[in-house]
């Protein structure tokens, strides 16, 4: 009997090991497999398929670039002899710095540089009384423009001089309601977060150019964005998302939104991981609201992005995470089951590149996960804490003297 016993013990152990290795295996599949295959698809898609949407780099509407700016004396008078190296007519640009309730004489720094040196484009300097969010102070300068397009910029970010023109020449058709620039990092090589961020630029901008070609990708970034200003009433405040969430209601119009690879501008990553995780949370936050709106809106039929980039994007972005929780508790199981494991599981990250993609791939789910959960709570986050940046120094190729 004792016998009997210990053979369906072993035999109940088997069947248990064995079906704990399948849901490894299916976890991985969908946690890692999924978002490869779209990055293949999409990548296939930029390799083999011709620009869709007119191009003109003549076409010169009017511009008007609003400037958002919380305690950034450090930046402000760097990000605006950056902006006279941009190739486009001084009379078509016009600039909206919103300092909203600094600290640090901000706009009054702004203001002097500007009295003092002559700047050529026509600019306005706005003040909130309290900070309300980036959404708010886009609005508020929303009231004073007069551009046939709205641009928008961060005071740390610098474009390159080609980048509104660039930007400009994929909205020459009336389809395209809206364009987001390329980001380069400056501080790439800084350490490994920052190596992280990079390796993960490059993937993002495979997926958004792939989207775009297909018909028009849902995430934007604020620091170069444009937006036809008949497409849209306001800057998306009610949860944060001022950029994502502004395109998902262009969108909603029947406009394309679309990432131009060639509009370049010019930023730095986090460098720290409490940093990282931070800015990062922040950003997934507001997009997983976008992103909720977006499913909805395709599946009432309200939206003409294709399916496969709206639940391509919900996947990634709100479930993957949660089944990367699930993949690393049955590969705890696995490892507990076969302990030898444990020797060759090191292996692979004696390769740096390795290594960063780790680092890239567990920050980004840890802050998914975090923003998540932060959006089941109800927080929309519309303020934040700033993170000084180390590297807040226009680069002097950028600036004219």
């Amino acid at each position: 009997m004792k016998a009997v016993t210990k053979s369906l013990d072993l035999l109940f152990e088997m069947f248990w090991m064995y079906n704990i290795i399948l849901i490894f295996l299916a976890l991985s599949v969908l946690h890692l497999g999924v978002p490869y295959a779209y990055y293949v698809y999409l990548r296939h898609i930029v390799k083999k398929q011709t620009r869709n949407v007119l191009l003109d780099r003549n076409y010169e509407p009017r511009v008007t670039m609003i400037i958002p700016a919380y305690n950034e004396s450090s930046a402000i008078i760097g990000k605006l002899k950056s902006l006279l190296k941009l190739d486009y007519p001084r009379d078509k640009l016009d600039i909206i710095i919103v300092d909203s309730a600094s600290t640090d004489n901000t706009a009054q720094i702004a203001r002097s540089y500007l009295e003092k040196n002559g700047f050529p484009f026509k600019t306005l300097v706005l003040e909130e009384e309290t900070r309300r969010g980036k959404g708010e102070a886009l609005n508020l300068a929303l009231t004073q423009a007069t551009g046939e397009i709205i641009a928008t910029s961060d005071a740390d970010s610098y474009w390159a001089p080609s980048a509104l023109r660039e930007g400009l020449s994929y909205m020459a058709g009336l389809e395209v309601g809206a364009v987001t620039g390329r980001e380069v990092l400056r501080n790439l090589d800084r350490n490994t977060f920052t190596l992280a961020e990079g390796m993960y630029r490059n993937v993002y901008n495979t997926l958004r150019a792939g989207e775009s070609l297909l018909h028009s990708t849902l995430i934007f970034q604020g620091e170069l964005s444009l937006y036809r200003r008949q497409a849209f009433e306001k800057f998306e405040t009610e949860r944060g998302s001022d950029d994502t969430g502004t395109v998902v209601n262009i969108l909603s119009r029947n406009y394309r939104c679309i990432f131009a690879s060639s509009a370049v501008f010019y930023d730095t990553a986090p460098s720290s991981l409490r940093d990282r995780i931070t800015v990062k949370t922040r950003r997934a936050q507001h997009l997983i609201y976008a992103l909720f709106r977006a499913a909805i809106l395709k599946i009432n039929g309200r939206f003409r992005v294709p399916a496969v980039t709206v639940f391509a994007n919900f996947f990634l972005h709100i479930v993957n995470p949660f089944l990367g929780i699930a993949l690393l508790i049955a590969a705890l199981y696995v490892f507990y089951a076969f302990p030898f494991l444990l020797l060759i599981a090191p292996l692979p990250f004696l390769v740096k590149k390795v290594r960063i993609l780790f680092v890239s791939y567990l920050t980004s789910n840890i802050a998914l996960l975090f923003a998540v959960f932060r959006c089941l709570k109800g927080d929309k986050q519309t303020v934040w804490k700033k993170i000084r940046k180390q590297e807040d120094a226009v680069p002097s190729t950028l600036i004219t003297n």
